[in-house]
């Protein structure tokens, strides 16, 4: 999850803070094995329903 916690500039802790809290804070994760993985299109749709539901490209 280094990319995405770069791309919210937050630890990597907070992306993992955000999942096991459940508190729909992030976009969709989910675990691959021991890994947190999400996919980049739900990082653009969670993106762009912060910024006031505008539709991703």
């Amino acid at each position: 999850m280094p990319e995405l916690a770069e791309h919210y500039g937050v630890p990597e802790k907070t992306i993992h803070y955000w999942h096991q809290t459940e508190t729909c804070i992030g976009p969709f994760m989910f675990r691959v094995g021991k890994y947190l993985r999400a996919r980049w299109d739900d990082v653009d749709a969670y993106d762009a329903e912060q910024a006031g539901g505008q539709r991703a490209a």
